[in-house]
């Protein structure tokens, strides 16, 4: 969940601010756009107009001055000889009336017009000429362009200059000539022109801005892109497998939940699949870690051929990879899980590898079937827990299964569910003191008196009762809770001698197990030691049992621990004697002080000839290492007697006591 909210973020991170940056970016450079060029083409006109009104306001200086000397009249009419003959005044009252006039026109001050740019100017037509509106200085920039390439595609020369020269607007206009006279106004008049030319500016400016803007807009552009694109290999990063190079389980995850949740899925079945390759270990072992990723690479390629659009898979871990199927039903999933195991079999030409798959049956949506109260929500489906139940109908397949496929079922749900509930239960259960000490009594096969006990755990559940250790131990040991279990151990038995002690009871070795987990340890003596100590108890009347599957693991590490826990004074059981296929190498290297020798030696009529020669002679063989036999499981006379007359030291079983309380242990000592 972590790295999917990782994944939001990134892709909100990744693309929506350079989007967003991107649009807003466009728009500002659109207004800037419009800007520039409704500024640029205000300023062309602008210029014109500001060169007709200071032509004004320097006639009506010299006329001011004159006025000192002379009559207004006078004073305008000196100022013929220094006008065009497109220039003009007149003189009128306040109320618009014409008094004086030099020239042939006069002002319409019926259609006044105002240019309002950089500043005001208001302009009057001439009465005597008819004047389109278009005409004005108001007339639209992109009108003023138009009118430019019209002249430009009309123009049938190739003399640029005359066609630079050519005017877009040509009209005469009065303007107010600013000057103090009272009762008078002065009008000027002139011809105002934009030519051609004065257009290609404004054009020029036009195209150099946009080629600014499209290259800025390329540029973030790329920027975008590039976000985007770095984006999505971060979230294939996300997603990637690095030893398949394909997709890993978060993708598997999501996927799945997708295609499962879409409606036109909903009236399909789907299974979700652990496919495990058997013993890949030992395959890297035989051939190198390179040839196991190859492997595992081409497995890889073959499911992304073999699995649908509608479907999905990807590598969990080691050599299982999950898949989610489309099926019909159960039997065509099996039919085609199976052919799929056969050919992936052949991948490696000249290497013989195995696979076993487990399946667990996702139904169609409740909208699709008869009974829906029973059919959970897509929605609601947690496709990692599904996959883990795939992965424990496959682990409950035999050893020896030829089948090689296994469907979840009621019974495998009941085990998964007790399994959680233990696990649930076991931290409770420590701190409440629900696991008691039972002590099973070894007695001498000669006196047939009590000489030692073994320490066994029972779990009396407040809510369940009595909980077989079969039914916790095996769980303990998988999910590591087992050392925990095994500290307590110890320590109840390390209590227990303590206070016989100081009852003045009389005491009896008690061996306890120390399960294979706890010899991952270095500090393992270390610690019993002080946690024995911690109770005062005598370290040898305290026995420590290692199984026999122990001595598979790192056998340096064991026989450290071993002489190390010796040192202190502990004696050392070697448990379950011959039920693996190293104990002759074993109780070579080892130095244990006690060998109890496995209850299946003792098991099985057609074979009971050859397991007393075995006996007898793995007795005579402690015997010559100095280690003391004991006998477990038994349960018939005649074993006891064939065990005493071999010189067994104990005998462990049904025969003389099945595990008890403690306290029913201690009414058997005084017995004793």
């Amino acid at each position: 969940m972590h790295r999917k909210n990782n994944i939001k973020k990134i892709s909100k991170k990744g693309i929506l601010p350079s989007v967003l940056l991107f649009l807003v970016f466009i728009g500002i450079c659109q207004g800037m756009f419009l800007s520039f060029v409704i500024s640029f083409a205000g300023y062309v006109i602008d210029s014109k107009a500001s060169n007709f009104y200071d032509r004004a306001k320097q006639i009506g200086q010299i006329i001011e001055t004159n006025t000192r000397d002379m009559e207004l009249s006078d004073a305008v009419l000196s100022m013929k000889p220094y006008l065009s003959e497109q220039e003009d005044i007149a003189i009128t009252d306040e109320n618009g009336q014409i008094l004086l006039q030099f020239g042939h026109t006069a002002p319409d001050f019926n259609r006044a017009d105002q240019i309002s740019i950089m500043d005001n100017y208001v302009i009057y037509p001439d009465v005597n000429t008819e004047i389109p509106t278009e005409s004005t200085l108001n007339i639209p920039y992109l009108e003023l362009l138009q009118r430019s390439l019209d002249i430009m595609t009309e123009n049938k020369s190739d003399n640029w200059d005359e066609w630079l020269g050519r005017n877009i607007i040509d009209s005469p206009f009065w303007t107010e000539i600013p000057i103090q006279a009272d009762g008078f106004r002065i009008y000027y008049k002139d011809r105002i022109t934009l030519a051609a030319r004065n257009a290609l500016y404004i054009m020029e400016a036009i195209v150099l801005d946009a080629v600014l803007l499209v290259i800025f807009l390329i540029i973030l552009f790329i920027n975008v892109l590039s976000s985007v694109l770095t984006q999505r290999r971060i979230v294939n990063l996300y997603y990637l497998d690095t030893t398949t190079e394909g997709k890993n389980w978060l993708y598997f995850i999501q996927r799945s939940n997708k295609i499962l949740c879409r409606l036109r899925n909903a009236g399909n079945t789907y299974a979700v699949v652990n496919l495990h390759m058997d013993r890949f270990q030992d395959y890297c072992a035989c051939y190198g870690n390179r040839d196991g990723e190859e492997l595992l690479k081409k497995m890889n390629a073959f499911l992304q051929v073999n699995i649908g659009r509608q479907e999905t898979f990807a590598r969990f871990a080691a050599a299982d990879f999950g898949l989610l199927l489309r099926c019909q039903d159960a039997q065509s999933c099996e039919k085609r899980i199976k052919k799929l195991l056969a050919e992936l079999t052949g991948i490696p030409n000249d290497r013989i590898i195995s696979f076993h798959a487990g399946i667990y049956m996702i139904s169609p949506s409740a909208r699709h079937q008869k009974s829906a109260e029973s059919v959970q929500p897509r929605r609601q489906l947690d496709v990692n827990q599904l996959y883990h139940y795939a992965n424990a109908a496959r682990e409950s397949l035999p050893e020896k299964d030829t089948k090689h496929i296994k469907l979840f079922d009621d019974e495998i749900l009941q085990e998964q569910l007790w399994k959680r509930k233990v696990e649930d239960m076991m931290e409770p259960a420590l701190l409440n003191r629900e696991f008691q000490i039972y002590l099973q009594p070894k007695y001498n096969p000669i006196s047939q008196k009590i000489v030692s006990a073994e320490a066994l755990v029972r779990w009396i559940s407040p809510t369940d009762g009595l909980i077989p250790p079969g039914r916790f131990i095996p769980i303990f040991e998988d999910n590591g809770f087992i050392t925990r279990l095994d500290d307590y151990m110890i320590g109840a038995v390390a209590k227990l001698q303590s206070e016989w002690k100081i009852q003045g009871k009389k005491s009896v070795p008690v061996s306890v197990n120390v399960s294979r987990a706890n010899f991952t340890k270095e500090n393992l003596a270390d610690h019993i030691c002080q946690l024995i100590d911690s109770y005062g108890a005598d370290h040898t009347l305290i026995e420590l049992e290692v199984t026999e599957s122990a001595f598979f693991g790192d056998k340096e590490m064991l026989q450290k621990i071993i002489r190390e826990l010796k040192s202190y004074g502990f004696r050392i059981s070697m448990d379950d004697f011959g039920a693996g296929y190293s104990s002759l190498n074993s109780l070579k290297d080892l130095p244990v002080d006690v060998l109890k020798l496995d209850m299946d030696f003792f098991r099985g009529e057609d074979t009971k000839k050859r397991g007393e020669i075995v006996v007898k002679e793995t007795i005579r063989l402690a015997k010559a290492l100095k280690m003391q036999i004991v006998a477990e499981g038994i349960e018939r006379k005649e074993q006891v007697e064939f065990l005493a007359a071999e010189g067994c030291d104990m005998i462990q079983g049904y025969y003389f006591a099945k595990p008890m309380p403690v306290s029913d242990f201690l009414e058997r000592m005084e017995l004793n």
